[in-house]
């Protein structure tokens, strides 16, 4: 989103910009071997007959010392660490090896589990006789129709169930599923899968399925189409907000301001099975017996915290960020819009914060220039403690609303790429905006967006009208 330009998206030919290279490390996969999960900073886990090995993005190797024979399901969490379903148990799984995880009887087998079971809050598993979510010491049966339960999947979200917004899908028999958990609970039924193929949830994006060779995503209410004018896409992926398609051999990528760029990476010759993208900004590739780890400039990892992970009442800040040296030497960090001490050099820096975070979501905002342009991350975690397992909005009546307020600064500023006919995700309507609230302030408030090549046609915000949309995001963006 939030982009001008004749070479980027367009309601009806999205076309490719940019070709660009990518640095790829590929590797033979034994007979029988899978790649079962990735990490959102990157690290893979594959599977085959000898066993379960973990899988670093430069190529190093290393074998788990498992006490299950299979590993049915796995959401490969941070660095080091899994949950995985094997062997009817639910198990965690670090480099020293996997323990189990010990589970009511009365909740079954489980077969799928998403976000962390070892916390008090905000992780689910399904099992052989339903589906549960655990609340401090307990764990809650959710209504689900038993005949669907056999086919049920849950689509995680880099390994947590949901994000700020505690909304989280399901896939069963032909249908999505859409959960809400929190203080509002609701389950229904919210799209027919029939002919598509599940891709997963992305926040920015919202839920991607293939169909027929078409990339269509689902905005909670109607499947609407990602323009894609390169061929039938065959596999897709999305995490944080960028998208990745092959079109059999071909590997394409869209960014965050929805700019699709063919990748020019070195790989061995074949079409591509599978892609799992992941936070940081590269994916891993599945061709025939080939695994290969596709890395494009402006790729940034984060230590020390996960997206949408839960920390425990009273943590503090303390984060190692690096990424590759060429891309800029200077990283900016914000958290929650105020400035954190870096340390370190080009591509390796380390970040010290508070020493005690309040409990609530936090965002933690990077960016590090370069000549090519800026690389831009942002992660967002929460930590525990209190009431806050859903975003509250500020006590009182709002005081910022769309219709009134937001609109003109929209029509003004942003409806020339961002409206009917303009060559950007359209953003007219409330519930457009409302979608892209957060990453519309983010690029705003850093001065991105209008884009400089577009102040002819669209006015730069002034700081009070920043601060307009910095309030009606965080009164809830009211109508």
């Amino acid at each position: 989103m939030l982009g001008c330009g004749e070479a980027q998206l367009s309601d009806t030919h999205a076309g490719v910009a940019t070709t660009a290279s990518a640095e790829a490390q590929c590797q033979a996969l034994a007979d029988n071997e899978a790649l079962i999960g990735v990490s959102p900073e990157g690290e893979a886990w594959v599977e085959g007959e000898d066993g379960v090995r973990h899988l670093l993005p430069d190529g190093t190797s290393t074998w788990l010392d498992a006490s299950f024979t299979r590993a049915d399901a796995l959401v490969a969490w941070d660095a080091a660490a899994a949950f995985v379903v094997g062997d009817n148990s639910l198990w965690s799984a670090t480099f020293e090896g996997a323990e189990p995880l010990s589970l009511p009887p009365e909740l079954g087998k489980p077969r799928f589990v998403c976000g962390d079971p070892e916390r008090t809050s905000g992780a689910f598993v399904i099992t052989t006789r339903g589906l549960f979510e655990r609340l401090d010491d307990a764990w809650l049966r959710w209504p689900f129709p038993a005949e669907l339960l056999e086919s049920m999947k849950i689509r995680d979200l880099e390994g947590a169930c949901a994000g700020q917004d505690s909304v989280m899908y399901l896939e069963a028999g032909d249908s999505l599923w859409e959960l809400q958990y929190g203080d509002i609970a609701s389950l229904r039924e919210a799209a027919d899968l029939s002919g598509m193929r599940a891709v997963g949830p992305d926040i920015r994006v919202g839920f991607i399925a293939l169909r027929d060779g078409e990339l269509v995503r689902f905005d909670g209410s109607a499947w609407a189409p990602i323009p894609f004018d390169e061929g039938d896409v065959t596999t897709a992926s999305a995490a944080d907000g960028v998208l990745w398609a092959a079109v059999d051999s071909s590997l394409y990528r869209r960014d965050r301001l929805d700019r699709w760029e063919y990748l020019d990476a070195p790989m061995w010759p074949g079409a591509i099975e599978e892609i799992r993208s992941y936070a940081a900004g590269g994916a891993w590739i599945v061709r025939g017996n080939q695994l290969c780890h596709v890395e494009p400039d402006g790729t940034l990892r984060v230590q020390g915290v996960r997206p949408y992970g839960r920390l425990a009442e009273g943590a503090g800040l303390s984060l190692t960020v690096s990424g590759d040296p060429t891309m800029g030497t200077s990283l900016r960090a914000r958290l929650d819009g105020q400035r954190v001490v870096v340390n370190g050099t080009a591509g390796a820096w380390s970040l010290t914060g508070p020493e005690s975070l309040s409990s609530g979501w936090h965002t933690l905002s990077l960016s590090v220039g370069s000549e090519a342009g800026s690389v831009e991350r942002t992660v967002k975690f929460l930590v525990e403690g209190g009431d806050v397992d859903e975003p509250s909005s500020p006590p009182g009546e709002p005081t910022v609303f769309w219709e009134r307020d937001i609109r003109p600064i929209y029509e003004r500023s942003c409806a020339t790429c961002h409206g009917d006919g303009g060559n950007q995700t359209f953003m007219g309507s409330f519930e457009a905006f409302r979608a892209l609230g957060e990453l519309a302030l983010e690029r705003v408030s850093s001065g991105e967006m209008p884009p400089p090549t577009a102040s002819a046609m669209a006015e730069p915000l002034s700081a009070d009208e920043v601060q307009l949309l910095q309030t009606w995001v965080k009164e809830g963006m009211n109508p």
